[in-house]
């Protein structure tokens, strides 16, 4: 290899180990462009920060509207019934009582009273679907004691129609004054179920009409003609008699079934066992009473409880 050549060989090593100018300055460039990419998660964060602190100013300073209409869009809020009625339907009763329950027990959101003598009820679809149905069990349990000849023997005949708007009593010559109380509590039922059942509207009209069975003399309670004279029965305080209406304990009773015989039971109510049967005529002694159930021991010293309607008391003297 001559000279010529070894020089040309060096040139081209030079070649391979040396960049040209231009090219050092694109790296550099890129190298430079790389360090400053930071700036751009930063710009992103402090966008989103100034756009929370926006909407939590505006939303505090329109107290949350923008919040509460997004809210009220994805969810919804319950329906809210108005049931105005008049407080005259609870005369007679404790309304603070009435009230507590209503909204602590079945749901009912606010009763506010407002000015003549009415009341509104406020709460959601829900619990008027619950009301009902309580008002529903009260009419029923009411129009069964008014069926049950013990609890209203004056009440020779009832009748009434599904809706609950029409309803006849049969009473027993001169027993109207007394069957005027059940039949005043019926109607002030009927009129609060019907309110619940208008949700809002106008209520339909109810009747209670009592017939004497002797004379075919009628009077009607109807709504809303009658509701002033309804919540004055209602407001009567309770007669209370001086004697006590049936045996006590000490008393001595005798049965009274004809020719039938008479349960005698373990317990105060008809669901206790028998554990006797008792002929008519049987003399029991009184030990203690329970409402319409009277605790005795018979004869051959076994104790039970029998009903009071059947039993009746012994005259001393005899």
């Amino acid at each position: 290899m001559d000279k010529s050549d070894q020089s040309r060989f060096d040139n081209e090593e030079v070649d391979e180990v040396e960049k040209p100018y231009y090219q050092d300055r694109r790296g550099s460039w890129e190298a430079g462009r790389k360090k400053k990419r930071w700036w751009i998660p930063l710009t992103l964060l402090l966008i989103i920060v100034a756009a929370v602190g926006s909407l939590w100013y505006v939303g505090s300073r329109t107290q949350f509207w923008l919040f509460q209409d997004l809210m009220e869009a994805i969810f919804p809020a319950e329906e809210e019934i108005q049931i105005v009625m008049p407080a005259a339907l609870f005369a007679g009763q404790d309304f603070e009582e009435i009230a507590a329950y209503a909204v602590e027990e079945q749901g009912v959101d606010e009763i506010v009273p407002i000015e003549e003598d009415q009341l509104v009820y406020k709460m959601t679809p829900e619990v008027r679907e619950r009301l009902l149905t309580d008002a529903e069990n009260d009419l029923e349990e009411k129009l069964s004691a008014l069926e049950d000849g013990r609890q209203h023997p004056y009440v020779v005949e009832i009748s009434y129609d599904d809706s609950f708007e029409d309803f006849f009593l049969m009473i027993e010559p001169d027993q109207f004054d007394q069957a005027l109380v059940p039949a005043s509590e019926l109607y002030a039922a009927a009129v609060y179920y019907q309110y619940l059942i208008a949700a809002g509207d106008e209520a339909r009209e109810v009747a209670v009409e009592l017939e004497n069975e002797e004379t075919g003399a009628r009077e009607t309670l109807a709504y809303p003609g009658d509701l002033n004279r309804v919540a004055s029965i209602l407001e009567r305080p309770a007669v209370v008699d001086e004697e006590p209406a049936g045996p006590v304990a000490g008393d001595k009773v005798v049965v009274d079934t004809g020719p039938d015989n008479l349960n005698l039971r373990d317990g105060p109510a008809i669901t206790y066992l028998i554990i006797d049967i008792l002929s008519s005529g049987t003399v029991l002694e009184v030990i203690d009473e329970e409402g319409e159930w009277l605790e005795v021991i018979t004869p051959e010293q076994k104790e039970g409880w029998v009903h009071g309607d059947f039993v009746e008391l012994v005259d001393e003297e005899d």
